[in-house]
């Protein structure tokens, strides 16, 4: 029986692991952290719980290969309740409240009652998310692993999907916006992406949701995890805990240089015949690889980071003394101009957890303020973090300022916020290795050109790396897919039937 390590429990490493049982290899996954999950997780403050990743989760929806994954690694099934929010987001811009609602209907009339004179664009809009709706994310196998038949297929059912991104891909959501006559439109696309992003990003988001799929696991990030971790387990799987890889192991094997194990960050060394690096794609070639093999597709990226933003955040959570059903799950609101790291900011966007009954008290709720930050935020936040007292000083002053904004929105949460975290992009750094505190690949930006990585190393046999940084967008389904393909990529080396 051939070996595996999986280095990282993440959700990509999770899932290697599972089809890795699946297939008939012997795994065992090695994850720095005392809990598995990586950046899908939540942690408990005072009574409360905090979700750190799921918004929305693609792939919900029966009937589509990603869902068929989620099932097969315990992620989800016929006991795991699934929680429908009906909009995608709440957005107040200029006196005027706008709502993305998931039904297009509703959503058509909802922009059309603000706007009349732009229901032309309106409607094209709409028409373009429901195209882009049409197609589900692959994953079955990888693509280049498709029959010609397959591959014939696929690419009729991605015809309206291209011709989506083709039409959008070179379209910043701030000039997209600017097509519209009413000011609050005009407004609205940048506003409810992160910065910098193409308006394909903004189509793309809403055709996932509004076609039915994009729904919450109920328990959230670090429930979903464990429920994969106790799936991998169940197959015979094993996981080592708060063990972190040093490196990734290399010889010479009938002339071709090739993983053979990895080295522990306690000095114990471990032999496989084969690595799949599930985490950080930079930490994977630039510290557990040392920087021996490039990489031209992911290389140029890290290096221009004006081209190829990296997404990361800070974040300030507080316990509501209130139900708060009132208050939508995903709000946000003008304040006054405040400063966060290297950029000004004139609102707040705010996760409601109210809909979440397993993260708080009963009449209670959790709001976590969410604040979008990229590259040169986080080396700001690096530098302040040499100095302890500095970093505390600058948390405390933002959860006072999250706290006034909230309080003067909703004037009768006056007394009832209490303080549960600040978490910054050197948190996410810290915990999970990610390079510059990224929660997910690289940004749509205009300039940006798509990427999909097979996960090979050019010049390394035996080794292969999944994650978010394979395939665009990144995010849980790109973590997903990829940690598939990787086991079926080592399964055609080893001339395994799928």
């Amino acid at each position: 029986m051939k070996k595996i390590v999986i280095v990282g429990g993440g959700v990509t490493g999770l899932t290697a692991g599972v089809y890795a049982q699946k297939y008939g290899f012997e795994s065992v996954i090695y994850e720095k952290h005392r809990i598995v999950g990586g950046q899908c997780t939540g942690w408990d403050r005072q009574g409360y719980h905090i979700d750190n990743c799921i918004h929305w989760l693609t792939g919900s929806k029966p009937g589509t290969d990603l869902h068929d994954s989620w099932v097969e690694t315990g992620a989800l099934g016929p006991d795991v309740e699934l929680i429908h929010i009906p909009y995608f987001g709440v957005y107040e811009i200029d006196g005027i409240t706008i709502t993305l609602w998931k039904d297009t209907k509703k959503l058509r009339e909802e922009l059309k009652d603000i706007s009349p004179e732009d229901a032309a664009l309106i409607d094209e809009l709409v028409d373009d998310i429901v195209a882009g709706g049409s197609m589900d994310m692959p994953a079955k196998v990888p693509m280049d692993m498709l029959s010609l038949k397959e591959m014939i297929t696929l690419g009729r059912q991605c015809l309206p999907t291209g011709k989506i991104m083709k039409k959008y891909q070179k379209i910043s959501c701030k000039e997209y916006g600017m097509r519209y006559h009413h000011p609050a439109l005009q407004k609205l696309f940048a506003y409810s992406m992160p910065e910098g992003y193409s308006i394909t990003a903004f189509v793309m988001s809403m055709a996932t949701v509004c076609c039915g799929d994009g729904d919450i696991p109920k328990g959230g990030s670090r429930a979903m995890a464990l429920r994969m971790a106790a799936t991998y387990e169940k197959f015979g799987g094993k996981i080592v805990t708060e063990t972190g890889v040093e490196e990734i192991l290399t010889s010479q094997v009938n002339g071709k240089e090739t993983a053979v194990g990895v080295k522990l960050e306690n000095g114990e060394t471990v032999e496989a015949d084969y690595v799949i690096a599930s985490g950080d794609a930079y930490y994977t070639l630039h510290k557990l690889l040392q920087g021996r093999f490039s990489d031209s597709q992911l290389d140029h990226r890290f290096a221009d980071a004006d081209t190829y933003k990296l997404p990361t955040s800070a974040h300030v959570v507080f316990a509501v003394d209130a139900p708060a059903t009132e208050i939508p799950k995903s709000i946000s609101f003008p304040t006054e101009p405040y400063q966060v790291a290297t950029r000004s900011y004139d609102g707040l966007s705010i996760i409601n957890y109210a809909y979440e009954s397993d993260f708080h008290p009963e009449g209670k709720s959790v709001f976590s303020v969410y604040i979008d930050q990229s590259d040169n935020d986080f080396l700001w936040w690096e530098k302040l973090h040499q100095d302890s007292e500095k970093y505390k000083a600058e948390k405390e002053r933002l959860a006072v300022l999250c706290q006034a904004g909230i309080e003067k929105r909703f004037p009768y949460l006056a007394g009832k916020l209490t303080l549960l975290d600040v978490y910054t992009p050197m948190t996410f750094q810290r915990y999970t290795g990610t390079y510059h505190g990224a929660w997910m690949s690289f940004l749509m930006t205009p300039k940006a050109k798509p990427l999909s990585h097979k996960g090979i190393i050019k010049g390394l046999k035996n080794c292969y790396m999944a994650g978010m940084y394979m395939m665009a967008p990144g995010g849980l389904p790109v973590a997903l897919a990829t940690g598939k393909f990787a086991v079926q990529r080592i399964c055609r080396q080893e001339k395994i039937a799928l």
